[in-house]
Formats: C-alpha cells, structure tokens, sequence
C-alpha cells in the first residue's frame, strides 16, 4: 500500500513537470513570433518616426547589427564615400552577407511602397547610397539615409548596412540657441564650423609672433606628459612631436602618442603670449589639421565632469578677462562614433581627411578675453596620432 502511494506522488510530480515545461514553451514560442514592430506596439512604445507622422522604416531582414564594428564607424566611414552633409549624422552599422546593391535594391522598393520620395542618389552596382524624404507632422521633411558597400577592417573584407536619419528641428525652436539645454561656458557663441575643403581664410590680423609651422617649430615650447607617474609603467610609452611631409600639404607637425595602459598623455606644443585684444572686436582661432588614430577614455569629452578631454588634435587659449580673471577657451576634435560627444568643445571629423576650422568670435564670450597669455596645440589621450599644418590667431 504504502509503495503504491509513493508510486502515486511520483508520477503526478512527473505529470506536472511536463505540463509546466510546455506552458513555458508555449509562451516562449509566442513571444518569438513577435515582430520587431509587434513587439514595439505591444508595449505601448512608439518610435521616434512613428511619432513624425512617417511611420517606421523595415530593416533589411538579412543584416545584423554588429557592435564592434559600429563603435568603430570612424575607422572606416571614409571607405563608403559618405557625403560631407552627413558627418553630423548617427549611423548605425549592420552586416550584412548579402551583396550590397541587394541591400540596397530592397531598401529602394520599401521607400517607394511606404511614400518616400528619393533626394540623393550615388548608387552602383557595388553599392552606394541614396537619401529618401518625406513630410512630417510637423511640417518639417525628414531624410532617411541609406548606406551599403564592402569594407576591409582589421583584416577582414565584410559587406556593412549603415543607416541614420536627419530629423530637423521644429519651426518653434529654429530661434533658440542651440547650446541653451548647457551651463558649460561658451554656450553662447557656438563650436564654430568644420569645412572639408579649403574654405576662404577669414579676414584678419595674425596675432601669433611665430613663423609657420611648416617652417618649423623651434619657437614653440614642447608639452610631453607621461601617462603615468610609475617608472617601469611610462617606459612602455612613447611621446613625440615632430615634422613630417604630407603629399598634400608638405611639412606639418605632428602629435604622437603610443602606450599599452589606459592612460592618458600629452603630445603637442605651445607659445606663451601676451597678446593685447583692446583694439579688436573679433578674435578667431584658425586651424588645419587631421586626424589618423585615437583612443581613450574621454576621447570627444565625454566625461568631461571626471576627466581631461581627449583627442588627437586640440587647441586651447589661456587668457585673462578685462577683471584679470584667468579663463581658458578650447576645441577638439574626433572621428570616432561616439554618442555622447560634446558637441560644443569638439567637432566631429573624417579619419585620415584634412580638414579647416574656423573658430567663432571670441570676444562674444560672456567671459571674453583681453590679454591672451598662451596657445597651446597638441593631442591628448591613451594613443593618438594628429597632424597640423596650419595655426593662427586671427585678430579683426
């Protein structure tokens, strides 16, 4: 009796077991089915499109989002030929083992069936990119961008998805600062403006006592700061500032750092001054440079609460205010895809691209300067290699 009991216990704890097992199948097995989209409306989220008014766009159904490689988006975004109008753009990069003009021949057929109206086109058959429009509730014309091609990246030959959009800003905040959401100072004149071809050299009056970088830097005082004050530590490091030639624009400095910590250091050179701004109204920083590797912790200052910023090509002013208050102005910047950048102390650029900065008038800034005290031009971070064959003060 007591054995068939026992029998009894044992089987209905094996019947429940399974029957628990399959309710939880069940359940996984629904929840899969679930679309990408199903999911979204099942949980009560609308996307930043659906919100628009344009309705969300698929993607393409054989394309993986690869994490590495959109972290890296920097180190190869040159190799798909992207327009300079998007370099404000977040991408995102996907993978894909299709060919590209695949990619792109269904992303054509799904803009057209879902209403978007094609404004760019630089398709071939080994892919490309076009831009699709369409009309928001809001009256504004949001671009969705299209990007697919063959890549080579840290050895390996990959076909990449990489898609963003541009959703412009409402009629009602075209007029508000667009740094007004930031107590950081220099909120109220802006980054200044990034150009990748030679733009026309603001007028002014060179205020820096130095001859051209190209011919030298014998006038300038080095800045080379070991990442780390442990000895056995910063003889794995390498600091550098030297001259090389450039096939486009001959000799130019360049900023070097190379090192197997997480640590940060300093390459680069500056010039102390005693520059008297009573008889200007304007003052501008003009810089070319370029950018061929970076990395670090704070690279675009992301951390700029915690850390100093990073980047491979920077330029900083110290300067005392017309209360002989000591203040400091700077820019950098980056090419790497980064989120959270600040977007008023660095711009972001095209690796292993040239590129012209026109800095905004200085003498707007609510702590303006008036005796400028140093210039310092130089890259900062983990490792880095920046170069510039042009700096000067420009004084109006």
């Amino acid at each position: 009796m007591k054995s068939r009991r026992l029998f009894f216990y044992f089987t209905s704890l094996i019947s429940i077991i399974f029957l628990l097992f399959f309710i939880i199948s069940c359940s996984r097995k629904d929840d899969n089915s679930l679309s990408g989209q199903d999911k979204e409306k099942s949980s009560g989220v609308i996307s930043l499109l659906d919100s628009y008014g344009v309705g969300d766009v698929p993607l393409y159904p054989r394309a993986a989002y690869d994490k590495e490689l959109d972290q890296q988006f920097g180190e190869f975004r040159n190799q798909l030929n992207i327009p300079d109008e998007y370099i404000d753009v977040l991408f995102t990069v996907r993978v894909t083992g299709n060919p590209a003009a695949e990619v792109l021949e269904y992303y054509g057929k799904t803009f057209t069936e879902l209403g978007w109206e094609k404004s760019v086109d630089m398709t071939g058959s080994g892919g490309g990119l076009f831009t699709w429009e369409k009309l928001s509730n809001r009256d504004t014309v949001i671009s969705y961008i299209v990007a697919s091609g063959n890549i080579n990246h840290g050895g390996q030959d990959k076909t990449v998805l990489v898609t963003g959009y541009i959703i412009p800003e409402d009629e009602k905040g075209k007029d508000e600062d667009l740094y007004a959401d930031t107590t950081k100072e220099g909120n109220e004149i802006g980054p200044g403006n990034v150009y990748f071809s030679n733009p026309t050299t603001p007028g002014g009056e060179g205020l820096l006592d130095t001859k051209p970088v190209s011919m030298g830097i014998e006038e300038w005082s080095l800045w080379l700061q070991e990442g780390s004050s442990d000895k056995e530590v910063a003889e794995n490091e390498t600091n550098k500032v030297y001259l090389v030639e450039d096939a486009n624009m001959g000799r130019v400095v360049e900023f070097y750092r190379e090192s197997d910590t997480m640590d940060g250091g300093a390459s680069g050179i500056y010039r102390k001054l005693d520059i008297d701004l009573a008889r200007f109204s304007e003052l501008r920083i003009w810089l070319v440079g370029k950018i061929s590797k970076e990395e670090g912790g704070n690279i675009a200052n992301i951390n700029y609460d915690k850390y100093f910023p990073e980047g491979a090509v920077q330029v900083r002013l110290k300067y005392l205010t017309e209360n002989n208050n000591e203040k400091e102005w700077f820019h950098g910047f980056f090419y790497s895809n980064i989120n959270y950048s600040d977007k008023l102390n660095f711009n972001l650029v095209t690796k292993d691209r040239w590129f012209w900065y026109i800095s905004p008038n200085l003498l707007e800034l609510d702590n303006k300067p008036a005796i400028i005290k140093e210039i310092q031009v130089y890259g900062f971070g983990w490792q880095f290699k920046g170069q510039v064959s042009e700096i000067e003060i420009l004084g109006n």
